[in-house]
């Protein structure tokens, strides 16, 4: 349905400005992907089947210590605030523990630094060119960095595309493993996405160790400035299909 929209080519080709057209098959892709997971979403902010999912253990916790993970780490503490690195944290672990119930086999390092870089350009709205979608920020930062630890081209592309993509609606496995689960967890710990999965008492487990610090407010305050400045950014579409109102109702408020 959303065809090349949201891929790295796509988004630096338009810098992630949607056409008329465009805006329209991206907003009905918003409302249908919502009305899919509305029932099960409603089900859990209820309360209902919260030991029912799955349990998070040590391996799903852990954060990967090679030298480019710990490199990515350090540079997004120093660039991005506590809010936003707190909320990276906690979307890879979600990401990891959706991609272990599911068995989906994928590269863990560059999902890490995809995800640690995937908001990297929401705090301040790019005004250059016309406006540029805050991805754009967060995919050149991770492929710059991968590229200079050595990476090949294509496993830093992939990290870089696994950024703008996850924008989208959804993210089918067929856009590339790390991808499909960085979308996931990043809207797992957004608005609770998948988070009937998970044990509820898992998902604490992970607040615990990654406070959310008022990240539902922050988002929304950060998505309505980026909308504001860039109104044909997909983050604008999105608001104006529903997601600010899925941030002001989701399952865990600050």
């Amino acid at each position: 349905m959303l065809g090349e929209i949201g891929t790295l080519a796509w988004t630096r080709r338009t810098n992630g400005l949607l056409s008329r057209p465009e805006r329209v098959r991206y907003m009905a892709a918003a409302v249908r992907e919502q009305a899919r997971v509305a029932a099960p979403l409603l089900a859990f902010r209820l309360g209902r089947g919260a030991d029912r999912g799955a349990e998070l253990g040590d391996d799903d916790l852990r954060i990967p210590d090679s030298r480019v993970a710990q490199d990515a780490a350090q540079q997004c503490a120093e660039a991005q605030p506590r809010t936003v690195v707190e909320h990276n944290y906690r979307s890879f672990i979600f990401a990891r523990a959706l991609g272990s119930l599911a068995g989906v086999r994928h590269d863990e390092e560059l999902l890490f630094v995809a995800t640690m870089f995937h908001d990297a350009g929401i705090v301040e709205p790019d005004r250059s060119n016309g406006g540029r979608c805050f991805t754009l920020r967060g995919a050149d930062d991770a492929e710059a960095h991968l590229t200079a630890a050595g990476w090949p081209a294509e496993r830093s592309a992939a990290a870089a595309e696994a950024i703008t993509l996850h924008l989208n609606p959804a993210v089918p496995s067929t856009q590339g493993p790390e991808a499909h689960l960085m979308h996931d967890g990043v809207l797992l710990d957004a608005v609770g996405l998948r988070a009937w999965e998970l044990r509820r008492d898992a998902v604490e487990r992970v607040r615990a160790r990654h406070p959310r610090l008022r990240f539902s407010q922050e988002a929304a305050r950060l998505g309505a400035e980026q909308a504001q400045v860039i109104p044909r950014c997909r983050i604008a579409a999105a608001l104006s299909a529903g997601f600010g109102l899925a941030l002001k109702l989701g399952p865990w408020q600050d």
